[in-house]
């Protein structure tokens, strides 16, 4: 066979089990073998897939399993039992299937260079009914534009949806799925893929993903988990590929829609290219996080949170530096466009007992959407503490080894300076008397 399905089962509604077989019985492409995974569902369930597998004319077996052991290693299982299919993928049992679904996938992954190891589509929403959702052109365009990525990019956003198709070479290559990160399985498995080939869109829509299913993962995940499971997935991987960038910079933003954007515009226009920006949001309440999600850039890294506060969140945020040196921004500030390059190379020439560099910051005042200039900060006045917002250390660039991380005891208005005071010793601080950060009052 061309083509090896594989549809995992655990719990599932009996109508949807029979939509999604019946979906598949009707595919155009018949050179394909079906392999169901019974992951230890309930009797009802094993009932419906015994019950509507014996519609199905294609290949296919069953594997039935009473004990549950989660979504990877149960599509592991799948898979290899279908060692000689050069092609494929697997589907949810919720889901449904145009008619010329495997057929547009097979053909376009014929089509395309020998490099391409997986084809991806888009795809159309139906709810818990089945019924179409509808949504605005805009709405669309927006779906399209996200999905239409370079594949470096799925580092930062898992883009590639549920109606796929890859090579089995490549799959053996990556490793299969792993349980390490259970509920993002698909992105980690699309993070390494991507180690071993291109992906290719076809730019058309040939199945319906059903959204807020009863058993559906992301219906009983909180968003922020699968957001901080899918980094720590991402992080993984750049581990292990050598991917440890000089520079960490930590981006935090709180409703900040209409300055976030210039903030990371100024770190992608930074002369010095190697370091990560892990960008926070946390829990805005307008369209910062669209703003997030439109940054095109492999070193970004999008923690998009519930409304934890900045202290909190910075903690979170830096369980995911693998950078040397550590720089904290907020989402109203930007950088000098050599500030990253000058304060590596200062660091770099300094003793490795020196655990802070400190820069100048200056002032901007906001009056009506205007920018008025202000004085300049020197980093000399932060080695005392302040509780004036224009005077915190904002011009900081920490040595990570040495970084403690403890922010119980800080107040988010000043958790720049109690980070500060934490890890300030007697003669670890050098200060360069440069401004290199902008400050937005």
């Amino acid at each position: 066979m061309k083509v090896g399905v594989v549809l995992p089962v655990y719990h599932q509604e009996r109508e949807y089990i029979f939509e999604c077989i019946e979906s598949m019985e009707k595919q155009t492409f018949r050179d394909y073998k079906l392999v169901i995974v019974l992951d230890g569902p309930n009797d009802e369930t094993v009932s419906a897939i015994k019950e509507a597998s014996k519609r199905l004319t294609i290949p296919y077996q069953i594997i039935d399993r009473k004990e549950n052991r989660g979504i990877s290693p149960t599509l592991n299982e799948g898979f290899k039992l279908l060692h000689d299919c050069p092609y494929l993928t697997w589907i949810s049992s919720d889901n449904r299937h145009d008619p010329n679904f495997l057929e547009r996938l097979v053909a376009t992954m014929d089509q395309t260079t020998p490099e391409t190891v997986l084809v991806y589509s888009f795809y159309r929403r139906i709810d818990e009914n089945g019924k179409p959702i509808t949504y605005t052109k805009a709405w669309y365009e927006y779906v399209e534009y996200f999905m239409t990525r370079p594949k470096e990019e799925i580092f930062q956003n898992c883009f590639i949806g549920c109606s796929f198709l890859f090579k089995r070479e490549a799959f053996n290559k990556a490793g299969g799925y792993r349980d390490k990160f259970p509920n993002v399985q698909d992105h980690d498995f699309w993070i390494r893929l991507l180690q071993h080939g291109d992906f290719f869109l076809l730019r058309e829509y040939i199945m319906e993903y059903r959204f807020n299913g009863k058993y559906a993962l992301t219906t009983n995940i909180p968003p922020e988990q699968l957001t901080m499971e899918s980094m720590a997935s991402s992080i993984d991987v750049r581990k292990q590929i050598g991917n440890l960038p000089k520079v960490s910079v930590i981006l935090y933003s709180h409703n900040h829609v209409n300055t976030i954007k210039y903030a990371i515009q100024t770190l992608q226009q930074q002369t010095y290219r190697d370091f990560q920006l892990i960008v926070i949001d946390d829990g805005s309440t307008d369209h910062s996080p669209d703003a997030i999600h439109s940054t095109h850039d492999s070193r970004l890294v999008p923690l998009l949170l519930q409304h934890r506060g900045k202290t909190k969140s910075l903690e979170i945020a830096l369980q995911y530096c693998t950078g040397e040196y550590v720089l904290f921004m907020t989402g109203e500030d930007w950088l000098d466009p050599e500030a990253l390059r000058l304060m590596v190379q200062k660091m770099n020439s300094l003793p490795l007992n020196t655990e802070l560099l400190l820069s100048n910051h200056k002032i901007w005042y906001n009056r009506r959407g205007r920018l008025v200039p202000g004085p300049i900060i020197t980093g000399q006045s932060y080695t005392s503490s302040t509780s004036n917002e224009s005077n915190l250390p904002y011009a900081v660039l920490y040595r990570i080894s040495s970084l403690k991380k403890d922010l119980s005891n800080a107040v988010d208005s000043l958790v720049e300076n109690h980070f500060f005071q934490l890890n300030r010793k007697n003669n670890n601080t050098h200060w360069m008397n440069m401004a290199l950060y902008h400050k937005r009052i």
